[in-house]
């Protein structure tokens, strides 16, 4: 029995599902990174029991720099625009979990003064990052 081999000018690569994977895995790749965001560079407390978040999506970020200055996210606030902004936040998500970005430099009145500020609003729930030691 004799095989009919295709001689070598009839054979071609198709090159159209090669472009159609490297397309799939550019979109790919590109919905599945992290989108790095900017924080602001501040040096976290350590404690014994830190436990981390499971993430900060549905919370509010407040940064604390060592100057004891508020942000929410990269924008400077002070404790009244604190207070609006989490109040217009609760607005829209009564559920809003606020987390804290404090130096580990930063005065306890300050941390003070934010806790304060977001419970007059009712948002109760608080948490500050840590370090674990």
């Amino acid at each position: 029995m004799k095989l009919k081999l295709p001689r070598k000018d009839d054979v071609e690569i198709d090159m159209a599902p090669m472009i159609d994977m490297v397309f799939l895995l550019l979109i790919f790749f590109m919905v599945a990174s992290v989108v790095v965001t900017e924080k602001i560079n501040i040096t976290l407390p350590e404690a014994k029991s830190a436990k981390v978040p499971d993430g900060t999506k549905g919370r509010l970020i407040v940064t604390v720099d060592a100057n004891n200055q508020i942000y929410v996210g990269m924008t400077p606030v002070s404790i009244e625009e604190l207070r609006e902004l989490v109040s217009e936040e609760l607005d829209l998500d009564p559920a809003l979990r606020v987390f804290v970005r404090a130096d580990g430099a930063v005065e306890y009145k300050t941390n003070k003064d934010i806790m304060v500020a977001c419970g007059e609003v009712g948002a109760t729930a608080l948490i500050y990052a840590t370090f674990e030691e």
